[in-house]
């Protein structure tokens, strides 16, 4: 899809130049294309996850709690369309998790940080044991206990 072309060109040149206007264009073409992939749309959970990125990148760079909360419900939904066993899960858990930590870390809810464990331990139970993809749920549910 061009607009992911776009897209990654913008974020590739962000992270190069640190120019928030290059950020917030990659946001808005990410949300362009979430419209493009409607409901039942079979990549609409692609998208959900590209803007969730782009969203908690803004949140890093500006601490806006409002782009931490939509990174959330956009994670909350890719995870309904990408269940148990696709290929992307693991990934999307563990970013979902990574949410959760860091609103607990600004809020204090209790309920963030038991949720975020859970997750961290869901995603290691899907990294089998020696996988190199196996230490950042590792590292990530250690800095949370």
């Amino acid at each position: 899809m061009p607009l992911n072309n776009i897209v990654n060109v913008l974020l590739a040149r962000f992270q190069q130049s640190g120019d928030r206007k290059d950020l917030e264009e990659a946001i808005q073409h990410n949300r362009d294309a979430l419209v493009l992939r409607p409901p039942g749309h079979p990549d609409r959970g692609v998208s959900l996850n590209n803007l969730a990125n782009m969203l908690w990148t803004r949140f890093q760079q500006g601490g806006d709690r409002e782009d931490l909360e939509e990174a959330i419900q956009y994670y909350q939904h890719a995870l309904v369309l990408t269940p148990p066993g696709h290929r992307n899960h693991g990934v999307l858990l563990n970013n979902f998790a990574n949410m959760l930590w860091t609103r607990f870390q600004q809020g204090g809810d209790r309920k963030d940080l038991e949720e975020a464990i859970q997750h961290y331990q869901d995603v290691l139970v899907l990294v089998p044991l020696g996988h190199p993809h196996r230490a950042s749920p590792l590292n990530n549910i250690a800095n949370a206990l």
